[in-house]
């Protein structure tokens, strides 16, 4: 993961220093974005090394702010571990809101299929996941995080299945099963063998095959003759 690098302070501006108001807006700026950058150097710590190698002195080295600084956001390993591990989940997950999904049934569910398998496809989610299984007895928390960060993309393809039925388009009495299903069918050959095996890999070719199956197969099932 490429790691912004910290830079020379901003200067304050005169409307910034005019007021305490103007000083405290800098102020928090400076620390949000400091907080920001120790989350991103420890996720490429922890991605990288592990939970157990990574150190809390090597991320603040790594990240140019003084240890002071790193404590008083991150109060402990295990804080920051939770904390950047959840950050980095929310930032792949959220990237599904930005798909523009159409609203015919058969183009969106290849839609959805494609977008899933970019997703799964991605080192860094491969690389979370199995930190947080090797993790999951220490940080139960973290796996709890994963679910709710998941529902960023089940909850808008629900919602895409369920207009789809109300408009007459699908016959589903459960669209969180069928969903389930659907992703299912994907996950099986494109996202477990990978998480399972580092030298997995499918062509593009093989990926689209992947998603036309499970399209025709929840078609065969769900769509309205």
């Amino acid at each position: 993961m490429e790691i912004a690098k910290a830079g020379r302070k901003k200067p304050i501006s005169r409307g910034e220093t005019s007021s305490t108001n103007g000083v405290e807006g800098y102020q928090q700026r400076v620390s949000r974005e400091k907080r920001a950058l120790i989350l991103e150097v420890a996720i490429a710590t922890f991605l990288e090394s592990g939970y157990d190698a990574a150190t809390m002195d090597s991320i603040g080295d790594r990240a140019t702010v003084s240890y002071a600084t790193l404590y008083k956001h991150f109060p402990s390993k295990e804080t920051l571990f939770v904390e950047a591990v959840d950050h980095l989940i929310h930032q792949l997950f959220s990237s599904w809101k930005d798909h523009v999904v159409p609203n015919d049934v058969e183009p969106g569910l290849r839609e959805i299929g494609r977008a899933f398998c970019e997703l799964v496809s991605d080192a860094r989610l491969i690389s979370a996941m199995r930190l947080i299984i090797g993790q999951a007895r220490n940080f139960p928390a973290v796996g709890a995080r994963f679910q709710l960060a998941k529902h960023l993309f089940s909850d808008i393809t629900d919602a895409w299945l369920q207009r789809r039925v109300d408009e007459g388009e699908l016959r589903v009495a459960d669209v969180q099963l069928a969903r389930a299903e659907f992703i299912g069918m994907l996950g099986e050959t494109v996202f477990y063998p990978r998480l399972m095996q580092t030298d997995y890999a499918l062509s593009d070719d093989q990926v689209e095959r992947v998603v036309e199956s499970a399209v025709c197969t929840f078609l065969a099932r769900y769509r309205v003759q």
